[in-house]
């Protein structure tokens, strides 16, 4: 039987190469933080798990501590490896690494954005994570990138208040922004 396994990565490491490759493929530009921010020489925020099957690195997922959240920011799975509910899994050990009083959120294009925004939504809805209905926009990763419509998902209910809380913390602690800053929903 396969053996899946997280393991942390600690500062100063990054995934291998093929999965960066991964990475570039998997998310369009506006949505994707420059490889050298999520893994270059500053100290690092986040956590970042590296996802092995029998002990071959498939994919990996960047998570932040907020104060009121436990907030993913990439799950990649190398594409030969999905379909065989790796990915699932990998979810399934997540929440049960973060179960606690804390929700789950994540971002993710809205429904018909595109195929594979499509099936995103159903298998995070398949894992429980549902659209929050409230507006967000992820703020850019660079100069000249647009502001992004998507979805923050959950895997609980979320009343407005603690939506707009858990917001403004993405905002300040993922991408370095205030919530005044941030462009008006269309």
């Amino acid at each position: 039987m396969a053996q899946l396994e997280l393991t942390a990565l600690t500062w100063g490491n990054e995934p291998p190469e093929h999965l960066r490759l991964i990475y570039e493929e998997s998310f369009p530009i506006e949505e994707r933080r420059p490889w050298g921010q999520l893994f270059g020489m500053a100290q690092w925020e986040h956590i970042t798990w590296l996802i092995r099957l029998d002990g071959e690195p498939i994919g990996f997922a960047v998570g932040w501590e907020l104060p009121s959240a436990h907030y993913f920011e990439y799950l990649v799975i190398d594409p030969a490896y999905r379909g065989h509910g790796l990915g699932a899994k990998v979810i399934e050990m997540l929440s049960y690494k973060y179960d606690d009083e804390y929700p789950v959120v994540l971002e993710c294009e809205p429904a018909g954005y595109s195929p594979m925004a499509e099936r995103r939504l159903a298998f995070y809805a398949r894992m429980g994570l549902r659209p929050l209905p409230f507006g967000y926009r992820q703020p850019p990763y660079g100069e000249g990138l647009p502001w992004v419509d998507l979805h923050l998902l959950s895997n609980r209910a979320v009343e407005y208040p603690s939506f707009a809380q858990i917001r403004d913390e993405i905002y300040r602690y993922v991408y370095k922004v205030s919530s005044s800053e941030s462009a008006p929903l269309e």
